[in-house]
C-alpha cells in the first residue's frame, strides 16, 4: 500500500520541476522546466553541476564537500561585512522595507480567493502562525543578504503547520543528486 502521509505527498510534489496547473474544468497545462520529460540525459540540463565542480579537488586529498563548505563560509563572511558598510546596509534595509510595505488595506500580504475557508486557513497561517507582520522584514533582509533563507516548519498531520523556526545559513547544506531514482529531489542537511 502506498504511503499517503502529508510529508510523503509534499516530498513527491516538490521533488520535481514539472508544474501542473488546472486551466479550467478538466484541462491541465503542464510546464516541464527542467526538460526531464523529453531529454534523455541528465548531464545536459544539470544547472548546478558547474557551480559546485571542484576542478580536481579530489586529487588533493580533500573531499569535495569540505572544499565547497569552506568556499561557502568565505562567501558568508563577505556577506556579513555588508552590514559594516553604511550604503550596503541601507540598501538591504530598503529592500526589506519595500518588500514588506503594507497595502492600502493595511495588510502586508493580500489573500485573494473567493473561497472563505481557504481565506481563513491562509490568513491563520500567515498572520497567526508565521506572524509575517513582524517576522517577514528580517527574513527578507537576510534572504537578500545571503541569497538563501531557510525556515523549518513544524508540521503536524492533523493540524498542519504549527510553528516555524528560522535556520542559520551557516548550518544548512543543500544536497542534490542524492537519489538516482529521482534526480530532481533536493534535501537540506542541518
Amino acid at each position: 500500500m502506498a504511503d499517503k502521509s502529508l510529508r510523503t505527498r509534499l516530498k513527491r510534489l516538490f521533488s520535481t520541476n514539472v508544474i501542473v496547473r488546472n486551466v479550467g474544468g478538466r484541462r491541465l497545462k503542464v510546464v516541464d522546466t527542467s526538460k526531464s520529460q523529453y531529454m534523455p540525459t541528465r548531464g545536459l540540463i544539470d544547472r548546478y553541476k558547474k557551480i559546485y565542480s571542484t576542478g580536481g579537488a579530489g586529487l588533493s586529498g580533500y573531499s569535495d564537500n569540505q572544499l565547497i563548505k569552506s568556499l561557502r563560509l568565505g562567501l558568508f563572511r563577505d556577506y556579513e561585512a555588508m552590514d559594516g558598510d553604511a550604503i550596503l546596509s541601507s540598501a538591504l534595509d530598503i529592500y526589506a522595507d519595500e518588500s514588506t510595505m503594507k497595502s492600502e488595506y493595511g495588510n502586508v500580504l493580500e489573500i485573494n480567493t473567493s473561497n472563505d475557508n481557504i481565506f481563513q486557513i491562509l490568513h491563520n497561517l500567515y498572520y497567526d502562525i508565521l506572524n509575517i507582520e513582524f517576522n517577514l522584514w528580517p527574513w527578507v533582509r537576510n534572504m537578500c543578504k545571503y541569497g538563501d533563507f531557510y525556515l523549518r516548519l513544524d508540521v503536524d498531520e492533523r493540524f498542519g503547520i504549527r510553528n516555524v523556526e528560522p535556520l542559520s545559513v551557516y548550518d544548512v547544506t543543500r544536497l542534490e543528486n542524492e537519489d538516482p531514482d529521482n534526480p530532481e529531489y533536493v534535501k537540506f542537511k542541518l
